[in-house]
């Protein structure tokens, strides 16, 4: 009887391992996905108007790309920018 419940509480722990297993694949790819974010996406996290923001996506030190006739840029690389102090 004591073996059956050490075996029974065994599976579940292999369950649970399993689990944080799948859990822990699905967070790595969703780290190692690029995400981009358009004017628009940034126009609304900053609350800046869209001049204000397609203007910067125009200036040659900020890390944006056309995407077809959208302009994108990394977010991580947005960060990054925006760690560095700039004086106009």
């Amino acid at each position: 009887m004591a073996n059956l419940r050490i075996d029974f509480e065994i599976e579940e722990q292999i369950e649970k391992v399993q689990k944080l297993i799948d859990e822990l694949s699905e967070l790595e790819s969703k780290v190692n996905r690029l995400t981009f974010v358009t004017v628009e996406d940034l126009c609304e996290m900053t609350g800046w108007s869209p001049v204000t923001v397609q203007n910067l996506y125009n200036r040659a030190d900020f890390p944006s790309c056309n995407f077809g006739k959208t302009k994108v840029a990394e977010i991580s690389a947005v960060k990054k920018y925006f760690s560095v102090p700039r004086r106009k």
